[in-house]
């Protein structure tokens, strides 16, 4: 046979078929669109020249292996649906005189016609998308419109369009491999497989119910945040296994039992309500928990996502207080690049200078506070507080905590009440957010006990970062003898790695929103000013800044926060998108089923209205299971996301319940659009 022959054929197949083929090419189309805007936003170097640039590349790498996976998966179970409506045509084919060798040439011939396609819309939609994308980072991380900020990478272009088109060739494959096992008859009858009553899988109900409520366990139960992140990934592989165990067997097993208990099943219109549902679950179970999995991504990615980015300003106001915090040496090194003399700057020069500067700069000094703190990193074992190095096990990054203590003098200077602290007295305030108190009598540091006396509701110092992966606490002594003693017990303990004082200057400006050039100007004239005073003082030698500024952190947070929402909004549309072609292929998939049963249900003696009852409340029984089992997925593993986003400095908890429940009702809203618009291709088929 000709050439020609199987390509007409195979234009003629997808015409026909196009109700298939035009969901498959723009599902393709859609997902290298995606693929091709996160791997070029990886790999384009101008993005670090935005302030909290870095953090893009570093999260698009993590989008294109997700984008990679769910193209592979999304795409093999389009192909397998396809095949499934298909076989009975290829059976006719080979019946009527084509030999398996011929159906191969046509689906070559199709495969290649709707992969060039494909390639062809995705890539173009790509390119124009990828300015609009990049517009939206930069208004994401508050950052100048990069000029010239469009990017057309050939590099990048190819290795997607190659990319996708190995997937099209994989799916080729296996359709071939699949055609080459099937008889003739085997390919006929393929449509109507399953539709012998299902029976109870025992083993996958049992480790369904393990794996999930593993999962479920996992989450309710992990206290430590660092815990958390190692134990995350192992809970959502967990929940994965057990949604498509449960739907499989699970859904089988309930409705057995229903089955079962004649006084309920026995009834005209329970009866073929359940029987239906079994035929249905066991068809669709895959699909439906495939479903479940997705819209439980879109919900946890749009959630905490938007959570972080509209507590950013909050997470900004409880670790910086103040602006800029200031403190400076002069130290010189000798040859063999030993230090050879370190000296404080005084804070009364680092006052002067900050001042004399911001005006400069146009900026009005608020306020201007002295500290003075030890900062010590202990484990927590057996009820005490010891110095020891850290290792990798989780057990010892779980007893992690990291304290802050001052004198109560300093404690009273930074605007705190009296507290008439003695020797063995301690006062406490946990910097943990989510702590609201501190409930032992006593701490124990090296061996030396101290007793709680009170609790302080707001501790003055902050570190300038959020100490959320530990035991985070603020600790006030009643003198400098004490704190002193506290010093030399970790000095001996760790030696050279040792913690030292921190004497600074916390300046706060009267505008908090202080333009990153503007501070980074600011930073600039204080060294040198400071350069140019000390070098009065001593000629050899240089200075040694130690400073952190709101400025900086607010670029680095917007960094983190927007490039993570980018990419929680781009996956999110993704699988919202991959949400709705399942539904739409499950729509068809039913439509073609229900129309048989339409006339069955008819001739056993239910009238149209009662068919059509029972059938209607089938169907959104099935595609609204998926719905539910998210929000229950939701709900359990809203306490282990808690924590990860402690992590990442979110502040408020119920910031992120808002969130939640918004995205939730929002993904709801959105999933009822979609079944209604793809239930008129149901009707139309079942009609």
């Amino acid at each position: 046979m000709k050439t020609g022959f199987f390509l007409k054929l195979a234009r003629s197949n997808i015409s026909k078929n196009r109700r298939f083929f035009i969901p498959r090419i723009l599902s393709e189309a859609g997902l290298l669109c995606v693929f091709y805007i996160v791997f070029t936003l990886k790999s384009d170097e101008r993005l670090l020249e935005i302030r909290g640039g870095e953090y893009i590349g570093m999260f698009m790498s993590i989008g294109v292996a997700v984008m990679t996976l769910l193209s592979v998966i999304l795409l093999l179970y389009i192909n397998s649906f396809l095949m499934k409506q298909r076989k009975r045509e290829f059976g006719v084919y080979n019946i009527l005189g084509l030999e398996k060798r011929h159906i191969d040439r046509v689906l070559f011939h199709e495969t290649a016609i709707s992969s060039l396609v494909s390639v062809a819309l995705g890539l173009l939609t790509g390119v124009l998308l990828y300015k609009l994308c990049s517009l939206l980072i930069c208004r994401l991380l508050g950052a100048e419109i990069v000029l010239g900020f469009y990017f057309i990478s050939v590099r990048n272009l190819v290795i997607s369009g190659l990319l996708f088109m190995a997937l099209d060739l994989l799916t080729y494959g296996i359709n071939c491999v699949t055609i080459a096992k099937l008889k003739p008859v085997e390919l006929l009858s393929s449509a109507n497989v399953g539709e012998r009553e299902p029976k109870v899988k025992w083993l996958l109900l049992v480790l369904g119910v393990l794996a999930l409520g593993g999962g479920y366990y996992i989450s309710v139960t992990t206290e430590s945040p660092l815990k958390a992140i190692a134990l995350f990934f192992v809970a959502v592989i967990l929940v994965i296994i057990g949604t498509y165990f449960l739907f499989v067997a699970g859904s089988i097993f309930v409705l057995k039992a229903l089955k079962k208990n004649q006084k309920f099943y026995y009834n005209k219109k329970r009866m073929p309500a359940v029987s239906g549902l079994l035929y249905r679950m066991k068809q669709n179970a895959v699909g439906l928990a495939s479903i479940a999995i997705l819209a439980t991504g879109v919900l946890v990615m749009i959630s905490t996502t938007v959570s972080l980015y509209a507590g950013q300003e909050e997470t900004l106001r409880r670790n910086y207080p103040q602006d800029y915090y200031l403190s400076a040496r002069h130290v010189e090194w000798n040859q063999e690049g030993d230090l050879t003399f370190s000296q404080e700057i005084p804070l009364d020069t680092l006052t002067r200078v900050v001042k004399q500067e911001a005006e400069k700069n146009g900026l009005t000094v608020q306020d201007i506070k002295r500290q003075e703190y030890l900062m010590v990193t202990y484990l927590y074992e057996n009820d005490t507080l010891i110095c020891k190095r850290a290792d990798r096990s989780a057990s010892d990054l779980k007893g992690l905590s990291v304290i802050t203590y001052i004198t109560e003098d300093m404690y009273r200077s930074l605007g705190g009440e009296p507290l008439n602290l003695a020797a063995d007295e301690v006062a406490v305030c946990p910097m943990d957010i989510r702590k609201s108190g501190f409930d032992r009598p006593e701490i124990t540091v090296e061996g030396d006990t101290y007793r709680v006396k009170t609790t302080v509701p707001l501790f003055p110092i902050q570190s300038g970062m959020d100490a959320a992966a530990t035991n985070c606490y603020g600790i006030v002594v009643a003198d400098e003898s004490v704190l002193e003693h506290l010093y030399e017990q970790q000095k001996q303990a760790y030696g050279e790695a040792a913690s030292d004082y921190t004497r600074r200057i916390a300046v706060s400006f009267e505008d908090r929103t202080i333009d990153g050039e503007v501070g980074d100007q600011l930073e600039q004239d204080v060294g040198d000013a400071l350069n140019e005073e000390v070098s009065s003082w001593r000629q050899e030698g240089s200075l040694s800044f130690t400073y952190s500024t709101v400025w900086d952190a607010r670029a680095s947070v917007m960094g983190m926060y927007g490039s993570l929402l980018f990419l929680g909004i781009l996956l999110g549309l993704v699988c919202l998108f991959a949400t709705a072609l399942i539904v739409y292929y499950k729509q068809i998939s039913e439509g073609y089923e229900d129309r048989t049963r339409f006339q069955i249900l008819q001739k056993v003696g239910m009238s149209r209205r009662e068919v059509r009852q029972t059938i209607n409340s089938q169907v959104l029984l099935v595609f609204f299971l998926p719905l539910v089992v998210a929000s229950i997925h939701l709900a359990f593993a809203f306490p282990i996301l808690e924590k990860l986003l402690h992590v990442l400095l979110l502040s408020s908890t119920s910031l992120f319940v808002i969130c939640s429940l918004i995205t939730f009702g929002v993904f709801a809203a959105v999933y009822t659009l979609i079944y209604t618009a793809t239930a008129r291709t149901y009707y139309k088929i079942v009609r």
